[in-house]
């Protein structure tokens, strides 16, 4: 063997070596940057709520429309421009003028149309801010509690199809839709019922005006106007995820009569070829039956088809890059653990909001009682003696196991058990992070 055969060697084997260091160096580097990755989100990710504070939690909107319910917790996610949103509608009323910023989330534009939400979860702050941080790491619960509230509800009689709202069982879930194609109907309920001990049970009412809805071309305060796109949402019950954003709406055409403000066109366009900046929307027509052909099925693929709009994907990624989650864990106003803050008294909270002083001393029953209510509703109920509100009542049940243990219900029950074999085939794309538990007292609504 000559030499120069023996430098050739040599050059090879030195090249087989910086060449399988190269190919494992990166993937050692992507595995140390997703374990900090998961370490840093395990660090800023709250104390997950148990399933009797999630079902607290969500009381409150639980027996709403689905689609009412996707942009309420899409919203939650930014509680500072829902503060804003507050402000913005007090202005308007005195100018009707007044433009939403162009750098709001479409989800809080489209909750412009519902003025008392928006006041509710302004004034409720801490529960908008406990809401977004359940939609970031504990999505598939809220749903999973949701469902669980509806379950309830609709053998107790206290909701079902009328006029108003279409009530359906699709695939074992309770979807709740509006009847109508053009505005939504608010249930009005008081949310207590589903979890302090001998509140009577009662059917829903509504509030006294519909609300438009929030992509239909007669709201108010119309999405697309401010993003630049149709901005709709929709809740997925099969892979319990949440879906919010921009939808496919190229069939659909407005009429423009000299609308633009920057240039001359008078004639027909396609509405995602709109520039909403720029637009007379007084000289627009919009075909309505256009519109009409959309249900809530039909909005819920098209949104789907964008990965962007899984509102999970979204929070997560929020409050990864939230400037002012570099905080303690459980210290932050994002973050504040809802058993602390009731026991703390409840501190920081919009004084205009009605509580009471001190938490209640009702002891929680071993299990929910289903038979055993008063026949007539208790003597003592505090409901608002002007125009109805959103409910913001708060449970102080002491946390306390039940007696019996470890008890889940029906639809908990059923999901759990679902979850390894769902994760045989890949897993739920709108699965939480841990499994529900019950047995803690829930603290707030």
């Amino acid at each position: 063997m000559t030499g120069n055969d023996l430098l050739k060697i040599g050059a090879a084997a030195l090249a087989l070596l910086l060449a399988g260091f190269g190919s494992a160096h990166p993937v050692l580097a992507q595995e140390q940057v997703a374990a900090a990755d998961a370490s840093t989100d395990a660090a800023a990710s709250p104390e997950p709520l148990s399933a009797d504070e999630m079902e607290v939690l969500v009381a409150r909107i639980a027996l709403y429309p689905d689609e009412l319910i996707a942009v309420i917790t899409a919203a939650a996610l930014y509680p500072l421009e829902i503060v804003e949103a507050a402000r913005f509608l007090d202005r308007y009323e005195k100018d009707k003028g007044l433009k939403p910023k162009d750098s709001w989330d479409g989800s809080v534009v489209s909750l412009l149309n519902y003025p008392d939400i928006v006041e509710m979860m302004s004034d409720d702050l801490e529960w908008t801010q406990m809401l977004g941080d359940a939609i970031a790491y504990q999505q598939k619960d809220v749903l999973v509690a949701i469902q669980q509230l509806r379950d309830e509800a609709v053998a107790k009689g206290v909701i079902k199809t009328d006029d108003k709202i279409q009530v359906v069982k699709e695939n074992d879930n309770i979807v709740i839709k509006s009847a109508s194609p053009e505005v939504i109907y608010v249930p009005q309920y008081p949310p207590q019922m589903f979890y302090e001990p001998n509140y009577v049970w009662e059917p829903i009412r509504y509030y006294p005006d519909p609300y438009p809805y929030y992509w239909y071309p007669g709201a108010t305060f119309f999405a697309g106007a401010v993003t630049g796109a149709i901005w709709a949402a929709a809740i997925d019950w099969n892979d319990w995820g949440v879906w919010g954003g921009r939808w496919n709406g190229n069939d659909i055409n407005i009429d423009c009569n000299n609308c633009f403000n920057n240039r001359d066109f008078n004639g027909k366009i396609n509405i995602n070829d709109v520039d909403w900046k720029n637009i007379d929307r007084s000289k627009i027509n919009i075909d309505r039956n256009q519109f009409n052909k959309f249900d809530q099925t039909n909005i819920k693929n098209r949104i789907e088809k964008n990965s962007d709009n899984a509102i999970r994907n979204r929070a997560r990624d929020i409050k990864k890059n939230d400037k002012l989650a570099d905080r303690m864990p459980g210290k932050t106003a994002a973050t504040r653990d809802i058993r602390k803050s009731t026991l703390d008294g409840l501190k920081a909270k919009p004084a205009n909001v009605t509580r009471p002083a001190k938490p209640a001393n009702i002891q929680k029953p071993a299990d929910r009682p289903t038979a055993n209510r008063p026949a007539a509703k208790p003597a003592k109920v505090n409901r608002p003696a002007g125009k109805p509100k959103p409910a913001a009542r708060v449970d102080n049940r002491p946390k306390k196991p039940s007696g019996l243990g470890n008890v889940d219900r029906g639809k908990v029950t059923k999901v759990s058990s679902n979850r390894g074999h769902q994760s045989m085939g890949g897993g739920s794309r709108g699965g939480s992070h841990k499994q529900i538990k019950r047995g803690g007292g829930a603290r707030r609504r």
